[in-house]
């Protein structure tokens, strides 16, 4: 192999459940050229990572023209391998274009690519493992101990006393897995009274999902629309304790092997999302939204996690 090509789009949380996949990939082509096809805005996340030698941008346009004019440009790199990392219909049809007029080996779970993974039922793995299986089929294994210092970011001397990192908020199509933020907000003011200082993450639209915590606690770090996914790594490594929904942000302040409480639907997604180790926490119902306070305040007790 010369020129690799990683195709990775997808949610914030996608990223990063894709992250350990990358590292295991930039250590067992150290020697390629690896470029990654992404959307612009994860441009300065994966350049800080130094995984990839080029960031090349798509945006997952829908003009049949614009689309074909960018395969016809990465068909000039005239790649050995493609790794597709997104499996989507997107994606398929990218697979098709290559497999037909390129002599690229494809890797995917789509048709068209030259090792396919079939991905079993939804909640059977998680999808970290999911791609770990498929990348498994053109001999590349998962490298532990992903390392993930490249995130950290030097904070001021707020952070230097004991913190509790707050995440309440969810996207506007993930409300279905937002625990209330009402509910958030009295977890935070226990935690206040024993001598913890709060600081809450995320961005402008998550305002009414942290205001519930401004108003009943008196010291709050406030981080909205101040909070790419390096100040919330780096928060979460200074955090004696993460809380969160099943949301990018908690995705991202996972990596920093914090404990972090989890408040999280009982389905499919939720075993598709969030492994089990030691670090991961879970309170679980069929519907987050009937988890109460008082569960999430024994369930702190009982695990020691204050």
């Amino acid at each position: 192999m010369k020129k690799v090509l990683i195709i990775k789009h997808g949610s914030l949380g996608d990223i990063v459940f894709s992250l350990p996949v990358m590292h295991s990939i930039k250590k067992h082509f150290f020697k390629e050229e690896i470029d990654i096809l992404t959307e612009k805005k994860y441009f300065f996340f994966f350049k800080d990572s130094k995984y990839f030698n080029n960031l090349i941008e798509d945006n997952r346009i829908k003009n049949i023209f614009k689309i074909l004019n960018l395969l016809f440009k990465l068909r000039k790199n005239k790649y050995d391998l493609i790794i597709d990392l997104q499996n989507s219909a997107r994606t398929s049809f990218y697979n098709f274009f290559f497999r037909i007029l390129s002599k690229s080996k494809i890797s995917s779970s789509t048709y068209f690519a030259h090792e396919r993974y079939i991905i079993p039922p939804q909640g059977t793995e998680t999808t970290t493992q999911g791609l770990f299986n498929q990348i498994k089929l053109i001999n590349i294994l998962d490298s532990s101990n992903t390392e993930y210092s490249w995130l950290e970011k030097k904070l001021d001397i707020r952070y230097d006393s004991k913190i509790i990192l707050f995440i309440p908020g969810v996207s506007s199509t993930g409300k279905y897995k937002q625990w209330q933020p009402e509910k958030f907000a009295k977890i935070a003011k226990y935690c206040e009274n024993l001598g913890y200082k709060v600081c809450v993450v995320g961005n402008s639209s998550d305002r009414n999902s942290t205001a519930p915590i401004f108003n009943k606690c008196s010291n709050v770090i406030d981080n909205i629309d101040k909070s790419p996914p390096n100040i919330i790594y780096s928060i979460a490594k200074k955090a004696s304790l993460i809380i969160t929904n099943d949301t990018g942000p908690g995705h991202i302040a996972s990596l920093s092997g914090t404990k972090i409480l989890w408040i999280l639907n009982d389905n499919k997604i939720t075993a598709s999302n969030i492994k089990n180790n030691k670090n991961n926490y879970k309170i679980l119902s069929n519907n987050v939204k009937n988890i109460t306070e008082e569960q999430v305040i024994e369930f702190l007790n009982i695990k020691k996690l204050l």
